[in-house]
């Protein structure tokens, strides 16, 4: 029996809005459901998930279908790793599909338009599946502080869903940013090797001076580990590589962590001239590579009372910003100490949700770092 494995966003788990399998949902049952102006935010609420569900050709195409919209006779099974529930569900039906017109906001703050289709399953589980004209916005997208379905509109009883429209797997590259073991942090009383701070010791950052770190984290990668995992490897920075003297000496980085970025041409493209760019994006500009020796690497965070940029092997880069997805990633024991010394966190509007510089998205951080080869221009001006 074929299957076709989609990558969507679970937003939650509720009641099912409409429990008559023989129709789908209808709008005064949207309208009861609070669908109009349904929202997540915060840690916890929004999650990439893989999706495996049995397909049946349809005009040509693969397709998903409902009790409501069976074709050749055929009914959808799915299984996922639910966030809410240990282990793999399966055996699940679709009980409810309709259009969503939603609004999806960034941790910066800016927000998009877009259409997506929402999908219940039995369970109660609501996933958002992309539409396919939107997919390129969703580029390099690896955070959101929230999303916000503000208009539900229901499908029609024989609607059947496309089984390959899927968000990009690099939905799923929501890896900490975070420094490597043996970086060197300038602290109040000189320049300390990052596996040696504690909590309470005063970092040096650009915006407020001597911070107390509140919270350390790690996490050790063996060689398999990343030999299995090319998204996991670190990002190589040589001295130099993004302006004068900055770093000041070969540093590593995990992909997602961002580096701050001072240019004219940072300021041309997002109306400030500085900004923070995941090192990722970055590889393929002279001295920055992905390190693929596959040497054991252990990744350390660090977090503060508010978003910061302190200053690692020399240049300056960011603390660790604890958006829903990065708050997923830390896993559930993590991210509950962190929300238990920061419960403003689960807040839309917390401090903790500003983030210290523009947050520049994947598909533009690699246009801004072409910019700057054509123009042979320093990520890090003087």
């Amino acid at each position: 029996m074929p299957t076709s494995t989609v990558n969507w966003l679970w937003i939650g788990n509720l009641p099912a809005i409409d429990s008559t399998a023989s129709s789908n949902v209808t709008q005064s049952q949207l309208n009861a459901a609070g669908m109009n102006g349904y929202s997540v935010t915060g840690p916890g609420h929004i999650a990439p998930v893989a999706v495996t569900g049995t397909t049946t050709s349809s005009g040509g195409a693969q397709v998903f279908t409902a009790p409501f919209n069976q074709t050749n006779n055929f009914l959808s099974q799915f299984s996922f790793d639910s966030p809410t529930t240990p282990g793999t569900i399966s055996g699940q039906t679709i009980q409810t599909t309709f259009r969503g017109d939603i609004t999806i906001t960034l941790p910066d703050g800016s927000t998009s338009g877009q259409v997506a289709t929402i999908v219940q399953m039995t369970n109660g589980d609501l996933f958002l599946r992309p539409n396919a004209n939107y997919l390129p916005d969703w580029d390099g997208i690896n955070a959101l502080r929230s999303i916000t379905i503000n208009q539900a509109t229901p499908f029609p009883n024989n609607t059947v869903l496309n089984a390959v429209i899927s968000f990009d797997p690099d939905i799923f590259d929501i890896e900490i940013p975070c420094f490597t073991a043996g970086t060197l942090i300038r602290t109040r009383d000189g320049l300390r090797a990052i596996e040696s701070l504690a909590v309470g010791d005063l970092v040096e950052t650009a915006d407020h001076g001597a911070q107390a770190l509140r919270w350390i984290g790690t996490r050790s990668l063996s060689s398999a580990e990343l030999a299995a995992s090319a998204h996991l490897r670190p990002v190589r920075i040589a001295a130099g590589a993004l302006g004068p003297g900055q770093p000041e000496r070969e540093m590593h980085v995990s992909p997602q962590h961002r580096m701050l970025v001072r240019s004219r041409i940072a300021q041309r493209m997002f109306e400030t001239e500085e900004v923070l760019v995941a090192a990722c994006h970055l590889i393929g500009l002279p001295g920055i590579t992905r390190d693929d020796s596959l040497r054991p690497v252990t990744y350390v965070h660090l977090m503060f009372d508010r978003h910061e940029i302190l200053f690692a092997d020399g240049a300056p880069s960011e603390s660790l910003y604890p958006g829903p997805m990065a708050m997923r990633a830390l896993g559930n024991e993590a991210a509950q100490e962190i929300l238990a010394l920061f419960p403003e966190l689960a807040i839309l509007d917390s401090g903790w949700l500003r983030p210290a510089r523009v947050l520049v998205p994947g598909r533009r951080g690699r246009q801004m770092a072409e910019r700057h080869l054509r123009n042979h221009t320093a990520l890090l001006a003087a």
